[in-house]
């Protein structure tokens, strides 16, 4: 299998003009630029034992400030390049990452006028982009090029290297059947809506088809390499305060036409990020700011932050 894979990985080379190449010898990796060109966006680091549950519900993410908050006027629309009307969309984006854990966390809520999931059940590995949904894209070890849709390559090798080097997770819901988190690989064990590695959440409140509000959240260990066959023979990232990593995250909103976007709304404000990680916009991982109390706390939360604040003093 890993004769297989490294045969395919060098076709993938040999055939793409803008090959990403990689010394074994030195351990040299490119960085790419990403976009927007000069902004960086901030991925708070949750203290120990404060990581959030990814359920939907949002409420551990009160310990992050305003600082760190992605709002709409942070997203560019890549379908019209229009702007964001709050009547029609409105987002509120959240990024946090854990040392510990070394994982990455990633929260949003969405406010839209026509939440539109209508895809038939069974139908999530080919149709669950054409529903309202959060697409999200990690190059944790920010080397870029491409890492999906290689069409040069026959079925059985685009299986064997689609998703090796960056990733592509999609939600949506409320979903037709138990198929609401989807990752553009063919590893299945980095799939999971409940696995050791990738941890998915939505929750929606408001009417079918109709107005509402739609919570997303996740979380992942990051890996510079999948192998499709197992998690044992990928290589998992280790997460480092004040690294930037490749990050993505596009938000797909249909109205009035169920096969037609009204707007697609990006992170990078780039085309092509299914395909190119150097699509992807730049994530700093921030170092520990201590500990941000919520203005309203309550129960296990508040007990929680006492807690901790004691064992410090």
């Amino acid at each position: 299998m890993l004769e297989k894979f490294y045969r395919a990985r060098r076709t993938v080379k040999k055939t793409m003009r803008a090959a990403v190449l990689v010394s074994v010898v030195s351990g040299a990796v490119p960085c790419w630029g990403h976009a927007p060109s000069g902004e960086i966006f901030k991925a708070f680091q949750f203290p120990s034992g404060f990581e959030p549950t990814v359920d939907g519900q949002l409420e551990d993410w009160r310990l992050v400030g305003d600082a760190y908050r992605i709002r709409s006027d942070d997203l560019h629309d890549l379908v019209g390049d229009g702007q964001t009307d709050v009547g029609d969309f409105s987002a509120t984006l959240f990024v946090g990452w854990s040392k510990e854990q070394n994982r990455l966390y990633i929260a949003a809520e969405v406010s839209d006028d026509i939440h539109q999931i209508d895809r038939p059940a069974g139908t999530a590995s080919t149709r669950i982009f054409l529903d309202d949904a959060m697409e999200v894209f990690v190059d944790a070890d920010h080397s870029g090029g491409q890492f999906a849709n290689f069409s040069e390559l026959t079925p059985e090798e685009q299986a064997e290297v689609n998703g090796t080097q960056a990733n592509h997770f999609v939600l949506a819901g409320p979903p037709p059947d138990e198929d609401f988190f989807v990752n553009y690989s063919a590893a299945e064990w980095y799939a999971l809506a409940a696995g050791p590695y990738t941890e998915a959440a939505v929750v929606y409140d408001g009417d079918e088809n109709g107005p509402g509000i739609v919570r997303y959240e996740m979380s992942i260990v990051p890996f510079d390499r999948i192998d499709v066959s197992a998690a044992f023979l990928s290589v998992e990232h280790p997460l480092q305060e004040s690294e930037i990593i490749g990050f993505n995250v596009e938000f797909n909103d249909f109205d009035l036409q169920s096969d037609l976007l009204d707007a697609k709304w990006s992170l990078s404000g780039e085309l092509n990020s299914y395909r190119f990680s150097e699509r992807f916009a730049d994530l700093m991982l921030m170092p520990l700011e201590g500990i941000f109390v919520p203005t309203v706390v309550e129960g296990r939360s508040w007990g929680a932050i006492k807690k901790h604040t004691s064992a410090g003093n």
